[in-house]
């Protein structure tokens, strides 16, 4: 395999979210892949895009007031966010690699926070406090694997996490050219230091 391009899916949909106000589509993360690897000059077929991301948590807890039973799986989004990983598993050249996404608890909104009255304090003056685990483990690992088993030539990062300079400084002590992609987020100076090539166009600049 010539190059593997591996993309951060928390960091990607949030940036994704905050450019155009809405969720991402499979087709739009597609589209995203290929142009991106198009502009480095990489031929389809010659690299396979791994996305990292959580399936949306489905179990069931207790309201934050009335202590009524809630099931993740019945929630609105729950379905779109399962559609979405399993849509994007069957696309070509793709694989999916998940971590899970856990239930810490119920923070009051923003909102409630501000102005907060006991007495109007309701169920839906909370929301989850869902955490990611897994991923970026999963990420890190990839990388080393990739890099020690000569599995690739190039590795195509996109993510705004620093904690990946370890992972990526060991991909280039291995002979594998390391480009970093941060959609224009602000990164720490660690990482950079261990790109090859570094990217911060905005994401507007690989989706149509």
């Amino acid at each position: 395999m010539e190059s593997m391009l591996m993309i951060d899916g928390g960091f990607f949909k949030k940036k994704f979210k905050t450019t155009y106000k809405r969720p991402v589509s499979v087709e739009e993360t597609v589209e995203f892949a290929s142009n991106l690897m198009e502009s480095l000059g990489f031929k389809k077929a010659s690299y396979r895009t791994y996305y990292y991301d959580c399936p949306p948590n489905n179990e069931t807890t207790k309201l934050a007031v009335s202590k009524d039973p809630y099931n993740f799986g019945d929630s609105p989004g729950y379905k779109k966010m399962y559609q979405f990983i399993q849509d994007l598993k069957r696309q070509d050249f793709f694989a999916v690699r998940e971590g899970v996404l856990v239930f810490k608890g119920w923070n009051l909104k923003p909102k409630v926070t501000k102005e907060p009255k006991l007495g109007n304090i309701t169920d839906d003056s909370f929301t989850p406090f869902l955490q990611q685990k897994g991923v970026d483990t999963k990420i890190g690992l990839d990388i080393a694997w990739a890099s020690y088993e000569k599995i690739t030539q190039n590795i195509v990062l996109v993510t705004g996490d620093s904690d990946f300079a370890p992972a990526m400084k060991t991909a280039r002590r291995n002979g594998v050219f390391v480009y970093l992609y941060t959609l224009g987020h602000g990164v720490m100076s660690q990482i950079l230091d261990n790109a090859d090539m570094l990217n911060t166009s905005s994401i507007r600049n690989f989706i149509n």
